[in-house]
């Protein structure tokens, strides 16, 4: 589109001038031939640049300026002087009006030229960079309200007190008069009711909160639209979708907006707000914010329930397993839960917790019990990958995209498209590879490594990190915006030592696995064992269990029953020191050899102390000892056989 440049010239042949080197440089040209036709033109067509005449009859080009600037259309047009007046004060003045520029006559039009591309230049870059700003500013206001909305819900598990808290920061956000949250939505019950609703002092209309209103077949027909699509629903004289004549009448509603809200136990909720002052238009990015806070709310509110449903009923604490998780305590119960609330919805999960404590089976069970569980579930640790491989193997790459980029590959995002991709260590992800994770969390859309072609994937996303993600955010080793996208729900693991008898379920689950692999005749822990590993810290948390069981069958004879000083023999040697393990004779040498030892038991004393070391991982110690885990497993078992 052509930019439009008035001229504002009494002079006839400067006009024509003018006006053929700037229709030939292919500007719209517009003329007038004093200040005041100026005046009324910039009324019915806004130019992009004005070229402005000082010495004109009637109204000088200084006085033009000035109204010009006063006039909201043209208050920031860019403004050149061109005028036979060449002294200094001239000049001055001119610029002092907030002119761009001041060209004296005669003039050479390919200078015009030049100085009109400059300043349209600096004026499209300043209006790019306006627009920039203000979308900054719209985003950063976006995130703050999503984490104080997340603040106030997170305060307190009472649902009464955490959807009114809820309704105030959507009341405070959105400038609304009335935020409210009806239950049951059900458009076929005799009556509803609205048992959370916060307004603002002035705002009109009866109010009637936790009664019950009988149904009426607008209030039913408003159910229906809303429950029928994932969006909210905007009501409005202008909209496609009317408010009630009956909701105008009792509540003095001019607008409003609607979203279905769908908690895991219980039928769905109805969140709304209303403007009752005057009609309101809903902009896109106030819809959007809507629907986030709908989203956020549904899931709070799903967690709440969960709470309170498992302490009135007591069966739901006598769960011995859940999916690959194995516990029955208050800790777990309260894990289960939680994958029950969310895991029907779309929203991000992170899973915190210690090394060892289950965040994978967390993410399967989670996975396992949504509406994707039909769909692929595709795992990636992002602390094994390179770095500068990372990229292309979440997103994809093209042929030639990079040395040994020999075909097109898809990544995991389009492997898992439809179904759920989990991110473990998030924490490791650098910086740049942040930032394409954010893109992608917030359009949905992403391009191969090696094409700038954008294609789309629906994925759920799932999170895990051993690290606090707040505090990394703080140091700048990882983007807040990122964090708080992701932290929509945040599951943390309990570590084993918290969970008391849980510790003897998994040892004797353990030792009935690795019995059977390895063909053991132990079958059971005796009750100083027991007591042993309940004492036990578990630094290493399930993992290490597990590890010091497989290793106990591993290394058994002829016994039957695993004995307190067999636990102690792999655990003692390790003792806690700030939260690091460190192993009690550091100092001593790792092997001790007779003066006359074979090889073979200079062989198998280096093997049992790296597996000890290793805290009873085969894996690990045959990585160190740089063998595959199959020779120390049947070297295990020939000394197991020998004895």
């Amino acid at each position: 589109m052509k930019n439009k440049i008035l001229i504002v010239d009494d002079e006839p042949n400067n006009l024509d001038v003018l006006r053929n080197c700037l229709q030939d440089a292919n500007f719209e040209v517009l003329v007038a031939e004093d200040g005041a036709t100026a005046l009324e033109q910039v009324n019915y067509t806004i130019p992009d640049l004005i070229l402005l005449d000082v010495i004109m009859p009637g109204m000088d080009g200084f006085e033009t300026c000035r109204r010009l600037k006063k006039k909201e259309v043209t208050k920031d047009t860019p403004i050149i002087f061109i005028s036979a007046k060449t002294e200094t004060f001239n000049k001055v003045e001119g610029l002092n009006m907030s002119a761009v520029d001041y060209i004296t006559k005669p003039f050479q039009p390919e200078e015009v030229i030049a100085r009109v591309n400059k300043h349209l230049t600096i004026h499209n870059l300043r209006k790019q960079l306006e627009v920039q700003n203000t979308q900054l500013q719209n985003y950063v206001y976006h995130l703050e309200s999503l984490a104080t909305l997340g603040k106030a819900i997170n305060e307190t598990q009472d649902v009464v007190q955490m959807m009114d808290k809820a309704m105030q920061v959507t009341l405070a956000v959105f400038k609304c008069d009335r935020a409210w949250l009806l239950y049951p939505c059900d458009p076929n019950a005799a009556s509803w009711r609205v048992p959370i609703e916060v307004t603002t002092p002035e705002c009109p209309g009866a109010k009637k909160l936790n009664i019950d209103i009988p149904m009426e077949p607008t209030i039913s027909e408003i159910m229906k639209n809303v429950l029928s699509t994932s969006e909210p629903i905007v009501f409005g004289p202008d909209c496609e979708y009317k408010v009630p004549q009956n909701t105008i009448e009792q509540f003095s509603v001019n607008s409003q907006l609607c979203l279905a809200i769908y908690p895991k136990i219980g039928k769905p909720w109805l969140f709304g707000i209303h403007q009752c002052s005057h009609t309101r238009i809903w902009i896109d990015d106030e819809v959007k914010l809507f629907q986030e806070f709908g989203q956020q709310i549904g899931v709070s509110l799903g967690l709440s329930i969960s709470v309170e449903e498992l302490h009135k009923n007591q069966e739901r604490l006598s769960r011995k397993s859940y999916h690959d998780f194995i516990g029955t305590s208050i800790p777990m119960q309260i894990i289960y839960q939680t994958i029950d609330s969310v895991a029907a919805s779309n929203a991000s999960i992170l899973i915190t917790g210690a090394t060892g404590t289950g965040k994978e089976l967390c993410a399967e069970a989670i996975y396992k019990e949504s509406d994707r569980a039909d769909k692929p579930f595709k795992i990636c640790n992002c602390a094994t990958i390179a770095k500068d491989l990372l990229e292309s193997h979440l997103f994809g790459h093209v042929k030639g995209a990079f040395t040994g980029a020999i075909s097109d590959k898809a990544g995991l995002v389009s492997d898992a498209d439809g179904g759920t991709l989990f991110l473990d260590e998030i924490g490791e992800l650098s910086l740049s590879m942040q930032s394409s994770l954010l893109r992608f969390v917030q359009t949905k859309t992403f391009s191969k490594v090696g094409s700038h072609k954008p294609e789309k994937a629906d994925v759920r996303l799932i999170y895990a990190t051993n690290r606090n993600l707040l505090i990394e955010s703080k140091k700048g080793r990882f983007r807040e915006d990122l964090y708080y996208r992701l932290n929509t729900v945040e599951i943390e693991l309990p570590v084993l030592r918290k969970r008391g008898q849980d510790i003897i379920l998994l040892a004797k689950f353990f030792l009935e696995q690795f019995v059977n692999e390895e063909q053991s005749k132990l079958h059971g822990f005796y009750a100083e064992a027991e007591k042993k590993l309940l004492s036990y810290n578990w630094q290493g948390n399930v993992r290490q269990l597990k590890n010091i069981i497989h290793n106990i069958v591993l290394l058994s004879n002829d016994e039957e029953f695993i004995t307190a000083e067999m636990i102690a023999a792999r655990t003692d040697k390790f003792v806690q020191h700030d939260d690091v393990l460190v192993e009690e004779n550091q100092k001593t040498p790792a092997v001790t050899i007779d003066e006359f030892c074979s090889f073979k038991d200079i062989e198998k004393q280096v093997i049992t102390k790296c597996i000890d070391h290793c805290d009873g991982d085969i894996v690990k110690a045959a990585n160190i000892l740089k063998v595959s885990h199959g020779t120390l497993y049947n070297k295990l078992k020939r000394w197991k056989a020998k004895v």
